[in-house]
């Protein structure tokens, strides 16, 4: 092509590209689709000068979709229907976007305070998919290909203020006298008592009088074994719920096999005493969610009885190392020091 190959012509290497893409797949030759690229201002397609009926767009581009087998109608409806139902309310506004990344820029807007966030991800992909689909397919002018680069528009994620916020003791107690199903409610028991993961609660058994965990995790630095649950020593309240005979006669809730915590959560979201609670710890700069629970074991097994990280991790069920990594943050200047007085006194110093 008679185009420099410089960054400052990125735009118009691609968008001559991809008018001779279009003219090739509405049937033209290759030589000539070339050719009518470069010789004309005019797109190489016949697309109507007139407005562009945005909606019948969406309605081939479904069509497309589940036509090729790319998703089921049951993906569309839950995945793809909503985003494109707000990307016609954007462009069916009086001041509506007039180009690609006008578009994107609109779409997102309501992500604006949730950089990197999956739903505005989402939304970017699927909205620079239906545009990337039209210019293809000669449906719409190559002036609405969508950027190559779409990270500035799905924006880079902030990390959380925290990550590990462990639910404290009196909380843990509230919501269990919250809860009302007792299938729920005991299930939230086990996930407190024990420092369970959500998708655990489904891979529990008795042997010989002890409750043990089968679940196994495959990670960077191996598999999970399966392990014997233990309360912790400082734990009296979860030892007055006598879990191990609870288990041989409560029921816990159905739950997905692979969605654990996303049945718990859902459970747990409609509560309005969690609810309450989520808002108190967001107020305090924290953030409260069921993984909260096993970051409560973990911070009681270090603080209260003071178990080693190599004996708190084996009990939690994975490496010294992903402990090390997930609760190190609570041993400040005030632990250490604490720490350092509680052995000197046991040496007698």
């Amino acid at each position: 092509m008679p185009i420099e190959w410089a960054h400052d012509q990125a735009d118009a290497i691609r968008e001559t590209v991809l008018a001779i893409h279009a003219a090739y797949r509405e049937g033209l030759s290759l030589d000539r689709a070339i050719t009518a690229a470069l010789v004309s201002d005019e797109p190489a397609t016949d697309l109507d000068a007139g407005p562009i009926d945005w909606p019948a767009l969406v309605d081939r581009f479904k069509s497309r979709k589940l036509s090729s087998g790319a998703i089921k109608p049951r993906t569309w409806e839950a995945v793809y229907r909503r985003r494109m139902a707000e990307l016609l309310e954007i462009l069916g506004r009086k001041t509506a976007p007039s180009n690609p990344r006008e578009l994107l820029e609109a779409v997102t807007a309501r992500w604006s305070d949730q950089p990197g966030s999956r739903g505005r991800q989402m939304q970017v992909q699927q909205t620079a998919a239906l545009l990337r689909w039209g210019v293809d397919n000669g449906a719409l002018p190559v002036e609405w290909a969508p950027p190559l680069d779409l990270d500035p528009f799905v924006g880079r994620k902030r990390e959380g203020r925290s990550i590990t916020t462990p639910i404290e003791v009196k909380h843990i107690l509230e919501l269990v006298e919250a809860i009302p199903d007792s299938r729920w409610r005991f299930a939230f028991q086990l996930l407190a008592a024990f420092g369970l993961r959500p998708e655990e609660l489904q891979h529990l058994q008795l042997r010989a009088g002890r409750l043990w965990c089968n679940y196994r995790k495959n990670t960077s630095r191996g598999e999970t074994k399966p392990r014997q649950l233990r309360l912790l020593p400082c734990d009296d309240w979860a030892e007055a719920w006598a879990l191990l005979e609870q288990f041989k006669a409560q029921p816990l809730p159905p739950m997905r096999p692979g969605y654990g915590a996303e049945d718990m959560g859902l459970y747990m979201r409609r509560r309005r005493h969690w609810q309450n609670l989520r808002q108190q710890y967001e107020a305090e700069g924290e953030k409260l969610v069921l993984y909260s629970a096993r970051h409560g074991y973990a911070h009681r097994a270090h603080l209260i009885c003071e178990l080693p990280p190599k004996v708190a991790a084996a009990a939690m069920g994975h490496s010294v190392e992903t402990h090390l990594a997930a609760y190190s943050k609570w041993c400040g200047d005030e632990v250490v020091d604490d720490a350092f007085e509680r052995a000197a006194t046991r040496l007698g110093r």
